[in-house]
């Protein structure tokens, strides 16, 4: 009977592992030598309205933190090759409020 909350806990010890692996992959893998230049990510996230404070590669992403027009910290992911947002594909849409 010991060995049924062992098995239990390496089961669950490895499902979490396995999505962490999944969520550090936000983009696709793009040699540094084709990213956009930091400026241009910066005049990216900007030109949608946040006040960048920091920006860093990360997950294969440009990473920018800062603020949105309401003052909310905010943290953005970018593809490196586009400067497009990266959505993380468990984001739902916006629900109206009614």
């Amino acid at each position: 009977m010991r060995l049924l909350p062992a098995l239990t806990i390496a089961l669950a010890a490895t499902a979490s592992y396995a999505t962490a692996a999944q969520a550090a992959d936000k983009c696709a893998y793009v040699p540094h030598d084709r990213w956009v230049p930091i400026d241009q990510a910066i005049r990216k996230a900007e030109s949608l309205g946040y006040e960048v404070r920091e920006v860093e590669r990360d997950d294969g992403c440009w990473e920018v933190e800062g603020f949105d027009k309401n003052g909310a910290k905010i943290k953005l992911y970018l593809d490196p090759a586009t400067g497009e947002v990266v959505k993380p594909s468990d984001w739902l849409p916006r629900r109206s409020r009614q």
